[in-house]
């Protein structure tokens, strides 16, 4: 590591040798925790006596030597520096004292009984002699005598070096020492005897500092990464040398990483063990890494078997070496690299055993399901209604994940079958959370005790729910009308959301006969009086309120009575919008045009992420898309689609998944990204989806899609299932999905410019005050079928209402509208401003280009023509018109030849010269004006 602040130490090394070792011995011992630099320093001083002309000799004690006498001080006796005679008599001095050592142990062990380090081993001429060979080497010149590690020499090493020290007095001798800190109790000979001689002096090293740490990581990572890292590195390390080292080799190791993340890989996990194994802290750290931070010194000591004392002490040496801080273990990968030290039956017994002193000791049901957790086990009594509680509790703080480990666990250890069977629907309802698809392959087994009525009240309302939310439709109805429960209750008198209450049925299926039932779940809130506020039951929660806003919203179209509802519900819920009735409020305010009211909450609604379970935070996410799409804000509200996906997979949503697919195609179709919509297409449904009002902006977005690509009849086909699948369920709300204006504009491609008017004026008159962004989208499509001054009026008008509905995009399609009427009356310059306008909104939308978005203008036969270019369709011989307004129709070559009798190559050649003359060179790129001619069939 270098000498990274320890250039201090070094030097005060370096004037005691210097101050001392012509008049009289010294003894220096260099103490620190594990891995602190002790050696590296050692090292150091050593090279820089050497350099000075010294004599230098040094071993390094060894735990696996400490029973063989003088092994550590027979390393000093084999240094080239002592001549042949020295060597020969000190190999047999150490011999005879080994020997001399190992009987008095021996006898010691069977006798006395006296502490080892206090009975004299090895007899007084041997260690005189060795001493004597030193003295004399010494007067050759200045002698360096480094034992490192000394805390693991034997007991006849430290009687010689004891013995030593007591008769260098003016010998030119440098004896340095090193020892680790440890728990153990100081050795006597060492610390009680050897430090106290006069001139011993102790010399302790610190952990680093955070300049320190940047400093040696600057040495092998640069200035900019050290700069970044040194905080962070210091919090995982505290400052311990070899850690640092280790994270500076883990990031080396694993290639490219940001600049600012650490890497804790083997060689920080391989460093933690070490410093544990050299400093003896292994057993007390493996305690803390299994306790949580709060766990007491005295249930710490009952865990590892250790006392009050031990454990103090132990916590003192294992915060120098920088692995624990005031709370504990400092880093979780220091914790991980405790437990991955274990054998896999050592961390389970750590683990039960530490569960039951938590649970014995009145810790939370959370605190010990962790526990309980790490140990893959629950075979106590008490174990299984622990991780139940747990799980309770993580999901009531919006821990999904948490929760379904607790209960799978529970589930798998469960022996009671009826307790287990009650335990997997709880486990299907914290997975439902995550991901419904996941939670369905629990269906089979639960609806079968359902029958069986193994299950506790209200389960059949639950399964019930959960098989109307994936769409089986049948299953619901045996569940609800042919199980021991039947009639069922409402979900929301016995299990928390996103379960869906009684009514909701009747909104999300309205065309499904359901059977007669006492009292009816089914049947719609009736009407609210106008001006009055809805029935709330008391104790009812929000489940009154939300049916009232949906009745108003999908139903009456009373929207300013639906956004008073939608406001209590939210009131109501704040803060914890834990289920998903926020979110079908801030959904009716979205549907109502409020924007900014919906975007307010749906901030309020993931300003706390940390209790939001996925499923909630996807239906938070697809709001914020169509809070986009509605603003023209096409590359967010797709961002924000895709995300909700990556939180949710699309079979997940069920019934619901037509929403953001079709805020997705949307986006898509106006950001001119076919293709992709194409694909998107291709996403399975559920069949039941088409039987929801759920599928009704699907099927809005789909003929949104066709119209874009020039198929009218495909555009014209969607928008009429959609209108009449909303007027046969009740829910001829424009504000839900204006599906006139869509198919108004079909209309207006095939020609039909009085239905086209007729449907615009229709939906007008439905339209309550304050619609702006509808009314002003209506509008344009009215105006598309006038001709004029009523065009101009009305485009006039549609500009002014989107300008405040705050719809960027429909704004830019009106004011191209706009521009273009403007040509056609003869004032290019107005309408060059307008269309420039509009270019610069469409491209801050990430639109495609906004010219004739709804249909080219019909101009009347008396509207002035002006300067206009003249048409390129008359260009076209007549059989290029036939098989160009074809293919414009969205029909292939191959239908196109069989369609006009001709061959493929015929057809071929009409589109290559069509594409030439109207200077275009793709299918796509066709105008929806030649839709407008007559169809001829005959042959080309």
């Amino acid at each position: 590591m270098g000498m990274v602040e320890r250039a201090e130490q070094l030097l005060h090394l370096e004037e005691l040798f210097t101050d001392d070792h012509s008049q009289h011995g010294t003894v220096v011992l260099i103490e620190g925790a594990a891995a602190t630099g002790k050696t590296s320093l050692l090292q150091a001083f050593a090279h820089r006596a050497i350099e000075s002309g010294a004599t230098f000799l040094g071993a390094s004690a060894s735990r696996a030597e400490r029973d063989l006498p003088l092994s550590a001080i027979s390393q000093l006796f084999r240094d080239p520096a002592f001549s042949d005679t020295q060597a020969r008599q000190a190999e047999r001095l150490l011999e005879d004292g080994a020997l001399t050592a190992t009987a008095t142990a021996t006898a010691t062990a069977h006798g006395t009984g006296h502490e080892f380090d206090t009975v004299v081993q090895v007899p007084a001429p041997i260690l005189s002699r060795l001493s004597t060979i030193l003295l004399e080497l010494a007067e050759r010149g200045p002698l360096v005598i480094a034992i490192d590690d000394v805390h693991h020499a034997d007991v006849p090493s430290l009687q010689f070096l004891l013995y030593l020290s007591r008769r260098i007095g003016s010998a030119r001798i440098f004896l340095v020492l090193t020892e680790c800190l440890r728990p153990a109790h100081p050795r006597a000979l060492l610390h009680s005897d050897l430090l106290h001689l006069p001139g011993a002096r102790r010399l302790r090293l610190r952990p680093l500092s955070v300049q320190g740490v940047a400093a040696l990581l600057a040495e092998h990572l640069g200035p900019l990464a050290a700069h970044r890292l040194a905080p962070d590195c210091h919090r995982a390390s505290g400052g311990n040398p070899l850690l640092v080292r280790a994270l500076i080799d883990d990031r080396r190791l694993s290639g490219p990483a940001r600049p600012d993340c650490l890497v804790f890989g083997d060689e920080f996990r391989q460093a933690v063990l070490t410093c544990l194994y050299r400093s003896e802290c292994t057993t007390l750290a493996r305690g803390l890494a299994a306790l949580p931070e709060s766990a007491s010194a005295i249930l710490l000591g009952e865990l590892v078997q250790l006392d009050a004392e031990s454990v103090g002490l132990t916590r003192d040496v294992l915060r120098a070496t920088g692995l624990v801080d005031a709370g504990g273990l400092r880093h979780e990968a220091v914790r991980a690299a405790v437990l991955s030290g274990m054998r896999p039956d050592e961390r389970t017994a750590l683990h039960v055993r530490a569960a039951e002193l938590l649970h014995s000791h009145g810790a939370s049901a959370a605190v010990v399901a962790d526990r309980l957790m790490a140990a893959d086990q629950a075979r106590a009594p008490w174990a299984v209604t622990v991780l139940r509680d747990a799980a309770e509790q993580a999901l009531a703080e919006g821990g999904a994940e948490p929760a379904i480990g607790h209960l799978r666990l529970a589930v798998r250890e469960c022996t009671d079958e009826d307790r287990r069977l009650a335990l997997r629907l709880e486990l299907a309802r914290a997975e439902w959370q995550v991901d419904p698809a996941t939670a369905a392959r629990h269906l089979p087994e639960l609806i079968r005790g359902l029958r069986e009525d193994r299950l506790p009240a209200g389960a059949a309302a639950t399964l019930a729910a959960w098989t109307l939310w994936l769409g089986r439709v049948d299953d619901a109805l045996k569940i609800m009308f042919e199980t021991p429960t039947a009639p069922w209750r409402s979900a929301a008198e016995t299990a928390p959301q996103p379960e869906i209450p009684r009514w909701w049925p009747a909104y999300a299926y309205p065309g499904v006969t359901w059977r007669d039932a006492t009292p009816d779940p089914f049947r719609p809130m009736p009407a609210v009086q106008d001006g009055a506020q809805p029935a709330q039951p008391a104790g009812a929660s929000g489940s009154a309120m939300i049916e009232a806003m949906l009745a108003d919203t999908l139903m009456k179209g009373d929207h300013d009575q639906a956004v008073v509802t939608a406001e209590r519900i939210l009131a109501d819920a704040a803060p914890a919008f834990r289920t998903l009735a926020p979110v079908a409020a801030v959904a009716a305010l979205i549907y109502a045009d409020d924007m900014d009211r919906a975007e307010r909450w749906c901030d309020a609604i993931g300003r706390d992420t940390s209790r939001r379970t996925p499923l909630v935070t996807a239906f938070v996410t697809v709001l914020r898309a169509l809070i986009h799409e509605r603003r023209g804000e096409l590359d967010a509200a797709a961002r924000c689609v895709r995300e909700s996906f990556g939180l949710l997979p699309p079979k997940g949503w069920g019934v619901f998944a037509g929403i953001p697919l079709a805020t997705l195609i949307n986006v898509l179709t106006a950001a001119g990204r076919y293709e992709e919509v194409e694909q998107h297409l291709d996403t399975p449904l559920p069949e039941a989806l088409f039987h929801s009002p759920l599928v009704l902006p699907y099927l809005d977005a789909r003929g949104r899609y066709y119209l874009a690509i020039n198929r009218p009849h495909a555009a014209l086909a969607e928008f009429q299932a959609c209108g009449e699948l909303m007027v046969a369920w009740g829910f001829d709300v424009p504000g839900f999905v204006p599906w006139r204006t869509g198919l108004a504009r079909a209309r207006l491609v095939l020609g039909d410019r009085q239905e086209a008017a007729r449907l615009a004026n229709e939906q007008l008159g439905d339209l309550p005050d304050g619609r702006h962004r509808t009314r002003g989208a209506t509008l344009r499509a009215l105006a598309a079928a006038s001709g004029g001054e009523e065009r101009l009026g009305r485009l006039r008008a549609a500009v002014k209402l989107l300008e405040m509905s705050g719809d960027r995009l429909e704004l830019a399609r009106a004011l191209a509208d706009l521009g273009e009427a403007y040509r056609a009356s003869g004032e290019p310059h107005r309408a060059r401003t307008l269309e420039q306008r509009a270019r610069s909104l469409a491209e801050a939308c990430g639109a495609a280009d906004v010219g004739n978005a709804v249909v080219p203008p019909f101009a009347d036969a008396d509207e002035p023509g002006g300067d206009q270019d003249p048409d390129p369709l008359t260009e076209l011989s007549e059989a290029e018109r036939r098989v160009a307004a074809l293919a414009a129709d969205g029909y292939t070559n191959r239908q196109i030849a069989r369609r006009l009798h001709v061959t493929m190559s015929t057809v071929e050649q009409h589109l290559t010269r069509v594409y030439r003359k109207l200077k275009i060179s793709r299918r796509a790129d066709l105008p929806l004006t030649l839709l407008l001619l007559p169809s001829q069939d005959s042959p080309v």
